[in-house]
């Protein structure tokens, strides 16, 4: 069957460039009728057509006519139309052609596929008659079509560079290949999202193996209360002294001033350094400094750094952005572990830590202070006449006091220092490594800054003060219960003292 008939086209004007403003539909079928069809469809609206009844010819023709859309069949004999557009998406030039795929039996599964391959569009093989012209006029519109004169350069270009589909096709599978070997690596390390050392070890044994750098680092910005750790890798043969890892830790941290974090937040910053610090060992100028910044839901979530003494373009290194994507996957399997966990052991009215936690934490600071012989405080905060606060306002202002005085516990208080909701209306504070004299005036800073406060409750300025209890940990407290025993006492004395003082107990 002669698709084309002698009357409209002839072999010889099949192979001249469309007319200029004319657009030019590359129609790769193993079926006559359906190129016939399509032919009908797009001739009569201005469109030229050109064939090819396998993919090995259609391919040929893309780099020597320069289509301004290609109609390939999924199924198409030699090559398919999977890796028709495999080849042509994977060509920085010519990847600007859109490519429709006709499906030819499973449309879902078609799409599926066309759509990993790079397909811009889909079309039943019964749709080509109702659908193809529409389909084929909003493809052309979204894309920018090529003029006669960078047509005719790149066909010079492709004449000097002629196109070998077995070439081509096996860059494509070493790329792919390559891409699939790197996913199942990163992704493996999604099983370690819960231990943080480990999952850096791992995470930069494998960059180590795949780029190119003098020193890369890696930052989390966790939800939970704990210092913002900047981890620093530096490759087998690489030294640097603790000093340069601390300026390039302050470094870093300053390109958050104004990226989401908070001063506080930025006060809590540690690094620590996976690979070999020497202290004789010479600063290392770098270069190059690489910075990849990692956000969800418009929320720093992490960064990665990599540092190069040389000139180097990491954005232009072929697995770099593949990296940058697994990366982004990890920093939110992270970022969501972390959210849960801090969800688990977070009071949700006030943002401080829960009883549950607090008790965990509670435990295990007073055997470390008593085989340690170490100071440890602990201290019970309650907001003064808050019955009569929630009788006169409402529960509702009672929780926002209770928010209020919250927020500024964490302002008053080191980030060393465990802030925990105690009880319904108690507040607790464990200050380790922390002396009689030292607790006092933590405790009195804090209360201090509640009565020069003032909250504003349906258009009311309310004062509110605090009262607390602070015993130091002494000989006398044989266990944990006898501690919280000895400071819920001292905060009763402080309330029949009318609150807002400071009580101290030596029980």
């Amino acid at each position: 069957m002669n698709v084309f008939s002698e009357s409209n086209t002839n072999p010889e004007q099949l192979n001249q460039p469309a007319q200029q403003g004319k657009a030019l539909v590359l129609v790769i079928h193993q079926d006559e009728l359906v190129v016939n069809a399509c032919r009908l469809a797009l001739e009569k609206h201005g469109y030229d057509i050109d064939y090819a009844l396998d993919g090995t010819e259609g391919i040929q023709k893309v780099y020597r006519l320069i289509p301004d859309m290609i109609l390939a069949g999924s199924a198409t004999p030699e090559l398919n139309g999977y890796q028709i557009c495999r080849l042509v998406k994977n060509d920085p030039v010519m990847r600007k052609i859109p490519t429709l795929l006709i499906a030819e039996q499973a449309l879902k599964m078609d799409r599926f596929w066309g759509m990993k391959a790079g397909a811009d569009d889909f079309l039943g093989k019964d749709e080509v008659e109702a659908k193809l012209l529409q389909k084929t006029q909003m493809v052309l519109e979204i894309y920018d079509r090529m003029n006669i004169q960078e047509k005719l350069l790149l066909k010079a270009n492709n004449a000097q560079n002629p196109f070998n589909i077995r070439t081509r096709l096996n860059q494509i599978l070493d790329t792919s290949l390559v891409e699939s070997m790197l996913m199942v690596e990163f992704r493996s390390l999604s099983d370690l999202v819960h231990d943080t050392d480990l999952m850096n070890y791992m995470f930069f044994s494998l960059l180590e193996s795949i780029l190119e750098y003098d020193a890369a680092a890696i930052f989390y910005n966790d939800t939970d209360k704990g210092p913002r750790i900047l981890t620093f890798h530096l490759p087998e043969g690489e030294k640097q002294p603790s000093t340069h890892i601390e300026q390039l830790m302050e470094s870093f941290f300053e390109r958050f001033k104004a990226r989401g974090l908070t001063d506080a937040q930025l006060e809590l910053q540690e690094s620590q350094v996976i690979g070999q610090l020497d202290e004789e060992a010479p600063p290392t100028d770098y270069e190059t400094v690489y910075v990849k910044d990692f956000h969800l839901d418009a929320g720093l979530i992490g960064s990665v750094a990599f540092f190069a003494k040389q000139k180097v373009d990491y954005a232009k290194i072929f697995p770099v952005h593949l990296v940058e994507d697994e990366i982004r996957l990890l920093m939110k399997l992270r970022h969501l572990y972390s959210q849960a966990q801090m969800w688990a052991i977070t009071d949700s009215l006030t943002g401080l830590f829960n009883h549950k936690h607090f008790m965990t934490v509670l435990q295990r600071e007073f055997k470390s202070a008593k085989r340690y012989e170490q100071n440890l405080a602990l201290a019970m905060n309650g907001l003064d006449r808050f019955r009569e606060l929630n009788e006169e306002w409402g529960h509702a202002c009672g929780d926002q006091a209770l928010q209020h005085i919250s927020h500024i516990l964490e302002e008053s208080f080191r980030g060393i220092d465990f802030l925990a909701r105690y009880s319904s209306k108690s507040l607790a504070v464990l200050l380790p490594q922390t002396a009689r004299e030292q607790a006092f005036v933590a405790l009195e800073r804090f209360r201090d800054r509640v009565e020069k406060s003032s909250m504003v409750w349906q258009d009311t300025t309310l004062s509110l003060t605090v009262c607390a209890g602070v015993v130091p940990l002494s000989e006398r407290h044989t266990s944990v219960s006898s501690l919280i025993r000895a400071t819920e006492n001292a905060l009763s004395a402080a309330r029949r003292r009318d609150g807002n003082c400071i009580e101290i107990s030596t029980d």
